[in-house]
């Protein structure tokens, strides 16, 4: 099987070098390194991309101009440009471990089922990485309860419901027979990962999280992007979330059962009003930037509703598109 390495990238060249440096030191090397650059904004990025290039001329390495602001556009034009089997998607200030790719490459050669493969995005605060045991895997629990511990480490390699996309990786066909990534999705495109596996996972493939595909995640500021934990960030946030779930699981009584527990309970990023109320009781006691307390609440309800808006126009659009 051939893997293609997908790298989007904008206005950080020094992360950039680290990672493409990494890939090159890899075990198994990629078949092909796709780098996503916006070529008239930063023109840094692409100088990074001619320097390895001529000190790897053994590298294949492809650079593919995006025309578009936004990682979903960016993760398209990547993959439009792709002559893999397997996508594997790196963020630009991801720094794969040595054996990450030959470690991701043997489950598809052993199991024809297997859809997507990811590992720890490994967090790095002031050059140390956070290595932790995750408590449970990564579910997607209906009417809306989304588990994510994908920087953290389990046991074994385990099957989960979703990714996260600054270390993960999709078969190629199965992604693009979903339509690529949704380009409707607001903001920053949270949750445009977690789509894409719950398309996969219709079409009957596997998805596995296995701890030894390891990358080092040094978590660096977003050139153009809303500010992470703005109440807009938040708002376009819980939009996605409600869009994802509804485009899977219908407008029908399953969606409203899932408005409901949204706009009531909702999740630790994007909080209904039960875990509101629990946030501002833990907030002096637990320092974490994902507990928003009440100042969360109305721009995650504002957010739920945008979703609920989404999912109808996407209905509208196929029903006319399949009526025409």
């Amino acid at each position: 099987m051939r893997f293609s390495v997908f790298v989007p990238t904008f206005r950080r060249p020094g992360l950039l070098r680290r990672n493409l440096e990494a890939l090159s030191l890899q075990t198994r090397k990629p078949d092909e390194i796709l780098v996503g650059l916006r070529l008239q904004e930063d023109p840094e990025g692409l100088t990074t991309v001619d320097d390895f290039i001529h000190s790897h001329p053994e590298q294949k390495v492809v650079k593919v101009a995006v025309s578009r602001p936004g990682i979903v556009k960016a993760e398209n034009a990547l993959l439009a440009a792709a002559t893999g089997d397997v996508a594997c998607f790196l963020d630009d200030d991801a720094i794969p471990r040595p054996y990450w790719l030959a470690n991701l490459a043997r489950h598809y050669e052993r199991e024809e089922r297997i859809g997507g493969v990811s590992g720890p995005a490994i967090d790095v605060v002031a050059e140390r990485p956070q290595l932790k045991r995750a408590r449970y895997r990564n579910r997607v629990l209906f009417p809306g309860l989304v588990l994510d511990q994908s920087t953290r480490h389990t046991d074994r390699a385990l099957g989960v419901d979703h990714f996260r996309g600054a270390n993960m990786s999709l078969r190629i066909d199965a992604l693009r027979a979903c339509g690529g990534f949704d380009e409707r999705l607001l903001g920053d495109c949270y949750r445009f990962e977690m789509d894409a596996c719950l398309g996969i996972s219709r079409q009957g493939y596997r998805l596995l999280f296995d701890p030894e595909i390891e990358a080092d995640h040094h978590e660096a500021p977003r050139q153009g992007n809303t500010p992470r934990m703005s109440r807009e960030a938040l708002g376009n946030n819980a939009a996605n979330e409600t869009y994802v779930l509804l485009k899977h699981w219908g407008r029908g009584p399953a969606g409203l059962t899932h408005m409901a527990y949204a706009l009531l309970v909702g999740n630790f990023a994007c909080p209904g009003l039960a875990w509101a109320l629990a946030g501002a009781v833990l907030r002096p006691f637990w320092r974490t930037r994902h507990l928003h307390g009440l100042r969360g609440l109305l721009p995650s309800w504002r957010g739920r509703l945008v979703g609920w808006r989404m999912s109808r126009e996407r209905k509208a659009e196929r029903a006319a598109a399949a009526a025409g």
